[in-house]
């Protein structure tokens, strides 16, 4: 059964309850989707869809956190098409993403509606004119949403295991990758997701996050409709200037699950006045998962001491592991038992993401020689279960390398992650990226560590905006940052007390000196639509720019 027969199936037993609430400014609820009324919208897009592309067709969704995203997701699926969620962005930058994920997957239609539409061609630049000219069918939900009912629309029938969508990865390489999901993959990691969490039809989740980012599409999305529960959905941008919407919504309707990266638990204790949390009721809040970007542990006991008297349990905080290619969860802490910390070899405590989640086999694999390694060692994190995704569209050398890994004694086939962790008691630890740890003079050090030290060193440094990384030098390997203060420097004194202040800290913490400091604007710190810190992408901006000046 996959998710377009859970939706018929819910559409049947319970075609009034609510599926999907949109949050307003207010609070108030702009747009409501039953599951019945979802449904039949599933359907009339699917009959327009399938009467212009054949099966297998790619197709681009470039809609904002609304009804007709998931409704046009879901069409797509039940024509037989391959869904493409993409995030909108005007800038130039921005508009070159959207193009060049067009160009990868060689797109046949874009799913918008007229606002976005106009949107994207205000800035004349040469993004939207190549956008403007592309040879390709656009279709406006606007008049989708007014599609006659089409209750006799056909399935097109496609295997389980050919790909249902491509999730694009949000890293900083100029060529994107589609990560290709299946149906099997789908079903398999929400039922892994949502047994983990206890989840039933009863439950109603709240979700920020961006809906074409794999844990906003999977779990925010996609779980309370395969479990047939209810959604409310809060645009991320919304969420990023009104957070108290987020608290107060899981307060109105005694959420039961939500989720996302660490900084949005901060954002909401920098924004959201301490009197203000105490009058909530976040009592109901079962699952608070935590993830999408390595989890500081003081993040964690401060928003679970913050929220104490609005009655939130800490043990209802999740920490998770996973990513695109593995269609979404690795491991899961179980909600209800105590977090558990290990202290690492730098002295620096981390938590643990629990268990793999069922059905999954973690490995912690050398990746210099691909051998198992034991208990408590650290290597590179492998994974195999049935949400793996087959590869990377159209790019089968990288596919192989990335999903076909076989380690030194023949296991495999294994998901090659490029986390670094280990394995104790069970239970799997996040240390790293094999890709971003910074090596100087043999000794290790993991990039997010000198962060949260970065970040505490000076009170005008922005909160989870800094990057550390090694840039090459004449004598080897070095220590560069880059970080976003809260305001402009009013003179060159105000900065160089700021960077005095960093490298103290860093010196004291590590032992490092760091062969150079970049101060930043806030915003301007490149990140991934998860909110993840790009470092390579920060190297290749900042270090260029420093030995250009």
């Amino acid at each position: 059964m996959d998710i377009l027969d859970v939706l018929k199936t819910n559409a049947g037993l319970h075609p009034e309850k609510l599926a999907y609430g949109y949050v307003g400014k207010e609070g108030e609820l702009t747009e409501q989707l039953r599951y019945n009324e979802l449904h039949q919208h599933v359907l009339a897009v699917s009959q327009l869809l399938s009467a212009k592309f054949p099966v297998n067709a790619r197709v681009i969704l470039l809609l904002p956190a609304e009804a007709a995203f998931i409704c046009s997701f879901l069409g797509s699926l039940h024509a037989g098409l391959i869904a493409v969620p993409t995030p909108i962005s005007y800038s130039e930058p921005g508009i070159n993403r959207i193009l060049s994920i067009m160009r990868d997957c060689n797109a046949a239609g874009i799913i918008t509606n007229q606002k976005t539409y106009k949107m994207l061609f205000q800035r004349k630049n040469d993004a939207s004119s190549a956008l403007q000219e592309y040879d390709i069918e656009w279709f406006f939900t606007d008049e989708l949403n007014n599609a006659p009912a089409a209750p006799g629309a056909i399935k097109r029938h496609k295997e389980s295991v050919e790909t249902a969508y491509l999730q694009y990865t949000s890293g900083s390489t100029s060529q994107p990758k589609g990560v290709m999901i299946s149906h099997v993959n789908l079903t398999a990691n929400l039922r892994a997701i949502n047994n983990c969490f206890g989840r039933t039809a009863d439950d109603t989740s709240v979700t920020w996050l961006p809906h074409y980012h794999d844990m906003g599409l999977v779990d925010g999305l996609l779980s309370p409709l395969f479990t047939g529960g209810t959604g409310f959905v809060i645009s991320p941008l919304l969420f990023i200037t009104k957070p108290a919407l987020l608290l107060q919504t899981i307060s109105t309707y005694q959420a039961a699950v939500c989720g996302g990266p660490g900084f949005g638990l901060d954002h909401c204790l920098a924004r959201i006045p301490e009197e203000q949390i105490r009058e909530l009721d976040l009592s109901s809040l079962r699952v608070l998962y935590v993830g999408a970007e390595p989890i500081r542990i003081a993040t964690l006991e401060r928003f679970a001491a913050a929220t104490q008297a609005s009655g939130f349990r800490k043990n209802s905080l999740v920490p998770a592991y996973g990513l695109a290619e593995a269609t979404l969860a690795v491991s899961l802490h179980l909600n209800g038992d105590d977090l558990t910390y290990q202290k690492l070899s730098t002295g620096k405590e981390t938590v643990a993401c629990g268990p793999p989640v069922e059905f999954t086999e973690v490995s912690i694999v050398n990746p210099a020689n691909g051998a198992c390694l034991a208990d408590g060692e650290e290597g590179e994190i492998w994974v195999k279960n049935k949400g793996i995704a087959a590869g990377y569209w159209e790019k089968p050398e990288v596919s192989k390398a990335t999903f076909q890994a076989y380690t030194s004694d023949g296991k495999g086939p294994y998901l090659r992650t490029g986390d670094l962790g280990f394995m104790q008691n069970g239970l799997l630890f996040i240390t790293g990226r094999t890709k971003e740890l910074i090596i100087i003079r043999g000794v290790n050090y993991y990039p997010q560590d000198i962060e949260e030290v970065v970040s505490g060193s000076h009170p005008d440094i922005q909160p989870n905006a800094a990057a550390a990384f090694s840039v090459e030098t004449e004598q080897g390997e070095a220590l560069m940052i880059v970080s976003e203060v809260k305001r402009v420097s009013e003179t060159p004194d105000d900065e160089k007390v700021i960077k005095t202040k960093m490298a103290q800290s860093v010196g004291l913490a590590f032992g490092l000196i760091p062969h150079d400091i970049v101060l930043i604007a806030p915003g301007k710190l490149p990140k991934t639509s998860s909110g993840k810190i790009q470092r390579l992408k920060a190297r290749e901006i900042f270090a260029k720019k420093t030995v250009e000046d």
